[in-house]
């Protein structure tokens, strides 16, 4: 098939077209000659002269229905249309002549017209839209017309002057102010950026009068004609914010999560509210913390945390347990009865994705190294990472804020009427928990979400509600999430790190345990043994009083620890309270520390100087008794000292003891005992070496 196709010809390079393929005829046009004709050229004569095909040099333009281009293409086509009911007679001679005379009388148009009309009809595809007018290469659409001395445009009617023309030089002080000073900054606004380009100006043509100078009319079109909006957004906006709030959104969260417990999502937040303490309303006890864990497939909030622990990877635990565990126990704790159906998201999901912040450190290896879950970090600065957990928090906060005090208002809360919204908070942590547990299971139960991407393999009537949507993947997808004890995982998830063992006990961040298990296994004991020197002990931020030791550094076997009597000291406190004690008591000893070495040499110096006076004294008191003598002598002379020691320190007192007669005395022994027997009395080193003993 050769017809309407176009052809080259190798020696002239002329493309010509088929216009009638007629057994082994061929009529051909010189697509490009303005007076051209169709010829005759047999398929052999075609062959010999070796014609290449080449595309079509008159694409067909798409004509808008109605405009002009439309209404000359119909006034065309109608002209024509009778000669081509004769279309193989066009390409005689003298057939076609006569088949032009006889339109010529039923039509106003002019010979040149009909013959004008044919042969481009011939030339550029002989279809009704090839003759179309060539209007899309009128004017200079797109291009700047740069190459001018009068200013384009309409005239002023108001200001003085004729203005100035943007000339390839005003053009370039234009980009200067855009790209350098409004496209670098998302604070200048376009007014500014024109003040920019008016000092470049003036800097350039220094003679340029106030009437030449360029307008903001004139600089907005030049800024909206030569830049997109959509890279001028990109590149005024930071591009963190650009790819977390404008970029474009090509799939869903749900896309490649393919049922419930494939992925989680957790985050925090400062709650938007209030508080008060539970024994005393009238005091403030500021914001809570909420931490919630968000089913991705289902949208169904799995797990929660409500207290006063700032964001931490203690009130991520917390929430993760929440998550593992059956949430009927825990809504009880809060007057809440809800059967297990109601809240069934039970188990340990597959994956888990967080922010850099708490599970992005060492202590999340647990979920990896024990739970087996595939743990995920978001980028930095991209909440749309986990979009699903962090709207949430906006739409749970929605539903309470109309109805309680103590919301935090989006301006301070002086300018309204001189009072401060902190002092409207009237719920407490339990209530406002309670108030959660139920708003949690009105939107787990009944809430529909809306734009919700079902997949092919969906029911037409399941309903878009996350208790649905999960007992139906449950059923269809995933299955059951793996089980766990939920006592062990809570202690699993605990924070862990080294302790030490000695025969005082486990010690650990400065405070010393005691384990029943180890006491029996004599780490302890005060004898020389192959005791571990450390090991590994998860323990609670929140509370000191108990540890849990892993004596074979697995996950599966835990000893728990409390605190010896040497810490007691530091029972019902904190870690990080115990650590502030620890390091006043630490500065309280360094300064006693200080102060001894500081008087300590001074009571070396009067030591010295005594020890130096006895000797003088020894010296100018030698005696001629031989050594032997004085060795003979001490314990006389030790006597004698004791006596003259026992004269002086005994008690004095000037009172006289007034005695009318002797005291009687009663003899112990019997009459017949003689009474000059001698009795011997202990002596007081006696007593004293009985009490050594």
């Amino acid at each position: 098939m050769l017809l309407n196709r176009v052809f080259t010809e190798p020696e002239t390079n002329k493309r010509y077209r088929v216009v009638l393929e007629q057994l082994s005829d061929l009529m051909l046009i010189d697509v490009d000659s303005e007076k051209a004709l169709p010829f005759p050229v047999s398929e052999e004569e075609f062959q010999a002269v070796g014609y290449k095909p080449i595309s079509d040099p008159y694409p067909l333009v798409n004509v808008e229905e109605g405009s002009v281009g439309a209404i000359r293409r119909d006034e065309a086509w109608n002209t024509i249309s009778p000669l081509l009911e004769h279309y193989s007679s066009l390409f005689i001679k003298s057939e076609r002549n006569q088949l032009i005379n006889q339109l010529l009388r039923s039509t106003d148009k002019p010979r040149l017209y009909v013959t004008r009309q044919l042969r481009r009809y011939w030339q550029r595809g002989m279809v009704p839209n090839s003759l179309a007018p060539d209007y899309h290469k009128c004017g200079a659409r797109g291009r700047p017309r740069r190459e001018i001395e009068n200013k384009v445009g309409r005239k002023r009617t108001v200001s003085p002057g004729v203005g100035v023309p943007v000339t390839e030089e005003v053009a370039e002080l234009f980009r200067m102010a855009l790209d350098g000073f409004y496209l670098t900054n998302e604070k200048v606004p376009l007014t500014a950026a024109k003040d920019k380009a008016v000092g470049l100006f003036k800097a350039r043509y220094p003679t340029a009068t106030e009437s030449a100078m360029p307008t903001l009319a004139q600089f907005r079109y030049f800024f909206q004609t030569n830049y997109l909006n959509s890279e001028v957004v990109r590149k005024r906006t930071p591009a963190r914010i650009y790819q977390k709030d404008m970029r474009a959104l090509t799939s869903t969260s749900a896309n490649l999560n393919f049922g419930p417990g494939a992925r989680y999502e957790i985050d925090a937040t400062i709650a938007d509210l209030y508080l008060v303490a539970e024994d005393d309303p009238n005091v403030i006890i500021g914001r809570p913390v909420l931490y919630f864990v968000k089913d991705v497939f289902s949208r169904m909030v799995v797990g929660m945390y409500v207290g006063l622990e700032n964001p931490s990877w203690v009130a991520a635990m917390m929430a993760l347990g929440n998550s593992f565990s059956d949430k009927s126990a825990y809504c009880r704790e809060y007057g809440v009865n809800i059967r297990t159906e109601d809240w069934p998201s039970i188990g340990i999901p597959a994956g888990v994705m967080a922010d850099r912040g708490e599970l992005l450190y060492r202590q999340a290896d647990v979920l990896v190294n024990r739970f087996g879950v595939q743990l995920s970090n978001s980028r930095a600065y991209r909440g749309d990472d986990k979009a699903i957990c962090e709207r949430f928090f906006n739409t749970i906060q929605s539903q309470f804020r109309p109805y309680v005090g103590g919301v935090v208002e989006p301006v301070n809360g002086k300018k309204r009427n001189g009072k401060r919204y902190e002092l409207d908070a009237v719920l407490n942590l339990y209530e406002f928990t309670e108030m959660l547990i139920n708003l949690i299971i009105v939107y787990n139960t009944q809430h529909v979400i809306e734009g919700y991407d079902f997949s092919p393999d969906m029911p037409s009537d399941l309903p878009a509600v996350p208790l649905d949507l999960w007992n139906w993947g449950i059923q269809h997808r995933t299955g059951k999430l793996r089980s766990c004890d939920e006592e062990l995982a809570r202690i699993n998830l605990l924070p862990y790190e080294n302790g030490t063992v000695s025969q005082v006990g486990i010690t650990f961040k400065g405070l010393v345990y005691i384990c029943q298990e180890a006491l029996a296994a004599g780490w302890f004991d005060r004898i020389r043994q192959n005791r571990p020197a450390k090991m590994e002990v998860a323990f609670d931020p929140r509370r000191t009083n108990t540890v849990y030791l892993r004596p074979d550094k697995t996950f599966e076997n835990y000893w728990v620890c409390e605190l010896s009597d040497r810490s007691r000291r530091f029972r019902g406190m904190s870690f990080v309270e115990a650590a502030g004690v620890l390091k006043a008591m630490s500065r309280t000893r360094a300064t006693a520390r200080q102060a001894e070495e500081y008087r300590k040499p001074d009571s070396l110096a009067a030591v010295e100087q005594i020890v130096s006076t006895a000797k003088k004294r020894q010296k100018a008191n030698k005696s001629s008794t031989s050594d032997s003598e004085r060795l003979r002598g001490i314990r006389d002379n030790r006597l004698k000292e004791k006596e003259a020691e026992r004269d002086q320190s005994g008690i004095k007192t000037n009172k006289k003891i007034k005695q009318d007669r002797p005291a009687d005395v009663v003899p112990f022994r019997s009459q017949k005992t003689p009474s000059n027997e001698s009795v011997d009395y202990p002596d007081l080193d006696a007593f004293l070496e009985d009490d050594d003993d």
